[in-house]
C-alpha cells in the first residue's frame, strides 16, 4: 500500500528494454501503447491506495513481460492470474482497465483491510483471508505456490526504481 517509488515513465522504459507491447490485441480493450497501458494501472492503484509499481511489478512477472505462455492468455486481460491454477485459465476481464482494477482490488484485500473505493470487480476478492499480507514476502504461498514469489516481484521492482 502506498505511493509508487517508481514513475511511469520509468515502467515505461523498464517495459520497453525487455519486451514489444501487444497493441494489436489491446487497442481493442483500452490500451493501444504500454504508455496507455501503464497509466491506466497507475490511475487504479492510486484510486486504491495500492503501489503502482507493485501492480507494475507483478503484472510482469506473471505475464512475462505480457508475453503470456502459461495458463492465462493474453486476451483475457488478467495480468494476475487471478483464478489461474495449474491447467485452469483463471478469469478473463472485459479489457484493460477492469483486468488491472481486478489486480489491485486483490493486491489490496492481501494487503489491508480497508474498503474498495471503486466498484469490486475482482471475483475472488471475497475469498481473500484480509491484511495478511502487508508486505511482498507475504504473498509467497499466498497468492501463488512458489515460495519465493514476493521476492520475485521484489527483483522486478527494485529494477524498475532504479530507473526512476
Amino acid at each position: 500500500m502506498g505511493s509508487s517509488k517508481a514513475t511511469q515513465s520509468a515502467c515505461v522504459r523498464h517495459y520497453k528494454s525487455i519486451s514489444n507491447y501487444p497493441g494489436n490485441v489491446y487497442a481493442s480493450k483500452g490500451a493501444a501503447t504500454i504508455e496507455d497501458f501503464v497509466r491506466i494501472m497507475f490511475e487504479e492503484a492510486n484510486a486504491e491506495g495500492v503501489r503502482a509499481d507493485v501492480v507494475y511489478a507483478q503484472s510482469m512477472l506473471e505475464t512475462n513481460y505480457l508475453r503470456f505462455g502459461g495458463d492465462v492468455s493474453v486476451g483475457q486481460c488478467n495480468f494476475a492470474g487471478i483464478g489461474a491454477t495449474g491447467g485452469v485459465p483463471g478469469n478473463s476481464f472485459a479489457d484493460v482497465r477492469q483486468g488491472l482494477r481486478a489486480q489491485v482490488q486483490h493486491l489490496k484485500a492481501y494487503a489491508s483491510t480497508d474498503p474498495l473505493n471503486n466498484t469490486c470487480v475482482d471475483p475472488r476478492f471475497n475469498l481473500v483471508d484480509r491484511g495478511v499480507a502487508p508486505m511482498l514476502d507475504g504473498l509467497s504461498q499466498r497468492w501463488a505456490g512458489g515460495a519465493n514469489y514476493g521476492e520475485a516481484i521484489t527483483v522486478i521492482l527494485n529494477n524498475v526504481i532504479s530507473m526512476s
